[in-house]
């Protein structure tokens, strides 16, 4: 469901020169996809890192360009948070929690319709963020300020403040409950 031996295989098309492909993590997919990097002749241009505690991760994402996450299934994907909050941009799915996180501003999130059409789209953001420097630069700032201001508490406590205040300020019906506000303002 981690969609890594797709990113390989966008990795591989993308044919970039001088770039590096790291994995961290491990699990019981990793020989799989080591024979998938030789096969598709990316061997020398993919580490896999394996298993490592949080804050190393971390210092990998920071040291990194872009955070590349293709999961096909991922409720929350903080990974995907983290990385923007080192002001990395964002290639995933349109898929599940970073469909929600990442925006057009923030990275490509993708339609997942067939495994090759995501294949091509990876490869597309892939040599987009290798080649423009300024473009990467521009969603890296732009994703950790989303960050700053949707994710982080003091965000988050002036989201729900102007939320309270909307409410607050809502007219109120003879109806009680939620169907006396306005639609935009009912939460669940």
């Amino acid at each position: 469901m981690k969609a890594f031996h797709l990113s390989l295989r966008a990795f591989a098309d993308a044919n970039l020169d001088g770039v590096e492909y790291v994995l961290i993590g491990g699990g019981p997919e990793r020989r799989r996809l080591e024979r998938l990097a030789g096969r598709l002749g990316v061997a020398n241009r993919v580490r896999f890192l394996g298993q490592m505690p949080r804050e190393e991760a971390l210092a990998h994402v920071c040291a990194s360009d872009v955070l590349v996450h293709p999961s096909l299934h991922e409720s929350g994907g903080w990974v995907c948070v983290e990385a923007m909050a080192a002001g990395k941009p964002v290639v995933c799915a349109d898929l599940g929690g970073p469909a929600i996180q990442v925006t057009c501003e923030t990275g490509f999130k993708l339609p997942a319709r067939t495994s090759r059409q995501l294949v091509y789209d990876l490869a597309g953001a892939m040599r987009r963020l290798a080649q423009d420097d300024v473009l990467r630069k521009s969603m890296g700032r732009a994703a950790r300020m989303r960050v700053l201001e949707s994710f982080s508490w003091g965000g988050r406590a002036e989201k729900l403040l102007e939320l309270y205040e909307r409410v607050a300020a809502a007219p109120i019906s003879a109806k009680s409950g939620a169907d006396s506000l306005p639609h935009s303002h009912v939460v669940s």
